[in-house]
């Protein structure tokens, strides 16, 4: 019986070479086909993630052979090394690691799941990336193939793990620098630490932006129940809004069609990032299909912040008249008769609010900024006091509160 051990294959090496250069265009193919279908199952990851494969080089795979002999004599070496085969994911984010391994799993036969950041230690930090092995599907195999390679190794990486992973290679295996000095060493698990820092990072900044776009769309669609159309115009509550478009010249492309419900999500997107300008020709595309004090009243906000205060006050003017009774367009009002100096006129809506809701602790302090400018120091603190009284937590009158008894002369 022959003995499948180190020096047989020490022995056998060209013959070897022979079989691996006769099986390497079948194990291409292979390759190839599998790609394509992990891309295919794969085209849920929003990212896209980048998918690279590799069939391992003769000097590599013969040394790994050598190092399986020696451990046990009978082997069969196309199908003993594990990573004849190996395919890298690499993906922006540590939580698309996690969606790619369960999508695979699903998938494909996994006979092993490896997550190495759960084996180092906090001081050795390594490079976090998880190795599944999974059983070739059989579609991909060629009947004809000399050997089925039994299972292919797949790499799951986000981009600095691959960046590190690369990098650590070079400077540490290909050169054997095992052993370096304390400090080089040092100064190699601190750029790892660095890295891994910067990935829990990447992705915290990541779970806030999804945070934040659920909060911008959960305010859009609580805006979006109090618009009303004009006639013959669907509301995008609508059941067919989103199948009428509506044409809006993007400035960065040809004219093209989309929904009233892409445009307000796009002009509440500019208006809370403060792309203002783009905010305000935005809703000004939006009232000239839907006329809506609402969104007069958005406009309204956005010209008040570009100091645009007679094209605001005009806003907040229409939007009254719409709907006489909306406490927000008054206080907003006001702070802009303010901004124009029109001191009466503030007042009086401010005053307006109050009467329709006494405690709009925002047209207090719109009312305490406006006795501030008209010099009635006494007022404007009466009406911060009765702000703080009504919301303790209400930082700006505080804060002007504390303005006003320093500059009180």
């Amino acid at each position: 019986m022959i003995k499948y051990d180190m020096p047989y294959w020490i022995n056998n090496k060209q013959s070897l070479l022979k079989d691996y250069e006769l099986y390497l265009p079948a194990l291409q193919k292979v390759l190839h086909s599998f790609l394509h279908d992990i891309e295919s199952n794969l085209s849920c990851i929003q990212s896209d993630p980048i998918i690279k494969g590799r069939i391992k080089d003769f000097n590599a795979f013969y040394s790994k052979l050598l190092i399986r002999a020696n451990q046990s004599e009978e082997i069969n070496p196309f199908s003993t090394i594990t990573d004849l085969i190996g395919i890298r994911i690499i993906v922006p984010f540590l939580e698309e690691l996690e969606l790619c391994e369960r999508k695979l799993a699903e998938t494909y036969n996994t006979l092993e799941i490896d997550d190495k950041s759960k084996v180092l230690s906090v001081q050795e930090f390594g490079y976090d990336s998880i190795h599944l092995l999974v059983s070739m599907p059989e579609h991909l195999i060629e009947d004809n193939l000399l050997y089925k390679p039994v299972v292919c190794e797949i790499q799951l990486r986000t981009i600095l793990q691959d960046a590190w992973a690369e990098v650590e290679h070079e400077l540490i295996y290909k050169t054997n620098l095992g052993n370096v000095e304390n400090s080089i060493h040092r100064k190699l698990t601190a750029l790892n630490a660095t890295l891994s820092l910067a990935d829990i990072t990447f992705q915290e900044i990541r779970d806030y932006q999804k945070k934040r776009y659920i909060e911008i769309q959960e305010k859009h669609q609580i805006l979006m129940r109090t618009i009303s159309a004009i006639s013959n115009t669907p509301t995008p509550e609508d059941s067919d809004s989103h199948s009428t478009p509506v044409p809006i010249l993007d400035p960065n492309s040809d004219l093209k069609e989309i929904t009233v419900n892409d445009i307000f999500i796009e002009a509440l997107n500019a208006h809370t990032s403060g792309d203002l300008s783009k905010a305000r020709d935005l809703y000004t595309h939006l009232l000239l299909i839907s006329p809506n004090q609402h969104l007069y009243n958005h406009r309204g906000l956005v010209n008040l912040s570009l100091c645009r205060y007679n094209e605001a006050l005009q806003d907040f003017s229409t939007a009254i008249e719409m709907n006489p009774r909306d406490i927000r367009v008054y206080t907003n009002r006001g702070l802009a008769y303010r901004m124009l100096k029109d001191y009466d006129s503030a007042l009086a809506d401010f005053n307006e609010s109050l009467k329709l809701n006494p405690i709009c602790t925002d047209a207090f302090y719109g009312r305490a900024l406006t006795y501030y400018d008209m010099g009635n120091i006494k007022l404007a603190l009466e009406d911060c006091d009765r702000a703080i009284a009504i919301n303790d937590n209400f930082v700006q009158a505080m804060k002007f509160k504390q303005f006003l008894l320093n500059n009180d002369i």
